[in-house]
């Protein structure tokens, strides 16, 4: 046994194998899940600071690779939802998991805002604030961000820059507002209670701390494959001790696997039950266009450059992109290789075609371009358009 919890488990995975390992518990390989709705519970929260590609991002992990316009019906629907939570930045949840995911975690935001709430005019402009946006969403009334800024301004409450993006997000984690239907191109907010059922989905009726610390961590493991303690807290937010008072909770749930070679010096925990440690299969090379904010690379902190390719090592392989000698490149997106990162893409999107422009670290191999443009034409699908080659 652990002094943390749980016992010491099989196997010393390395590099390749801990990422292997992490694609198929990501659902990136194998069969994906019935929809979108699923992947956002299997994963439990999906960064979505970029809204439109973090759809593609569920999209890769749904049977039948759903298009473009489905997956934004069904955010529309209220299927999915979008606020802030975890850490300062926008998250795909499942309104089941919204209210207790918010209880856990708010407090920790709040306290890294900390230092930008002064600019919002103190407790009584705030108390002000907050009355303007619930009243104005009440009743189904979603509304846009610039609706939003003007009402505020008719008041003289903050309505522009920062201190406006913080007065919208304080009204997210404090559940008064949360993502509305599309409107167009344009999201809108909703009212928090109006798309968010009463009670705590999965922890029952009444909300507890421990319970809904384990069922993140639970979470988290399942679809994340092996992870250290520091990779969850700083994907969750939560401090590293609350991390580990978790995996004492789960007790004999969880195993950890002491890193080899080039993953030396990492501790991995697992669920004893989760997704199994898998080695790479050298036979298929496997290419994915991840979008720059896929969970595939911001669920971890401490082992995240095990994504980076060992042909192309002084590239790194998470935002920021900065080559040596280069400037941050204007390519948010990832092209990977069995998992590891080979270069970027960006696109080029009219109502026919999709042509991307990539920066690529080193030369693919024949297989590797193959499974790059067929992936491309899964894209281009996926926008329902043509893929045009560059």
């Amino acid at each position: 046994m652990s002094p943390a919890g749980g016992v010491t488990g099989p196997g010393a995975p390395d590099a390749a194998t801990v990422v292997a390992t992490r694609l198929a518990a990501h659902r990136l390989r194998g069969d994906g899940l019935p929809g979108v709705r699923d992947v956002v519970g299997h994963l439990g929260a999906v960064q979505s600071q970029e809204f439109h590609p973090s759809l593609w991002g569920l999209a890769q992990r749904t049977d039948g690779t759903p298009s473009a316009a489905s997956v934004r019906d069904a955010f529309s629907a209220g299927d999915v939802l979008r606020t802030h939570v975890l850490r300062p930045t926008w998250h795909h949840v499942l309104p089941d998991d919204a209210r207790w995911l918010l209880r856990l975690t708010a407090p920790r935001v709040h306290r890294l805002n900390r230092p930008y709430y002064p600019d919002l005019g103190g407790p009584a402009q705030d108390a002000a604030a907050s009355d303007v946006l619930a009243g104005a969403v009440v009743d189904g009334n979603h509304r846009t961000r610039a609706e939003l800024a003007a009402l505020l301004a008719e008041r003289g409450l903050p309505s522009t820059g920062l201190a406006f993006t913080y007065v919208l997000m304080r009204a997210e984690l404090d559940g008064v507002l949360i993502s509305g239907a599309l409107r167009g191109r344009q999201q809108t907010y909703a009212a928090f209670d109006e798309r968010v059922p009463a009670g705590y989905g999965p922890l029952g009726t009444t909300y507890d701390d421990d319970a809904a610390l384990v069922e993140l961590l639970r979470r988290y493991l399942r679809s994340r494959g092996l992870a250290t303690v520091k990779d969850f807290a700083g994907w969750s937010g939560l401090t590293l001790t609350r991390t580990r008072e978790g995996l004492a909770l789960l007790g004999t749930e969880v195993e950890q696997a002491a890193g080899t070679g080039d993953a030396e010096g990492l501790t991995f925990w697992r669920l004893v039950d989760g997704p199994p440690i898998t080695a790479p299969d050298g036979r298929v090379v496997q290419v994915d266009l991840l979008q720059g904010y896929d969970e595939c690379f911001v669920s971890y902190k401490d082992s995240r450059d095990l994504a980076r390719d060992p042909f192309s090592a002084e590239a790194p392989a998470v935002l920021p992109l900065r080559l040596p000698g280069a400037e941050e490149s204007p390519f948010l997106h990832v092209i990977a290789v069995d998992g590891r990162v080979v270069g970027r893409w960006r696109h080029a999107l009219t109502a026919r075609t999709l042509r991307l422009d990539t920066q690529i670290f080193r030369p693919l191999t024949a297989a590797e371009q193959r499974g790059f443009d067929e992936q491309a034409r899964r894209l281009a699908a996926h926008w329902g358009v043509e893929h045009e080659p560059s």
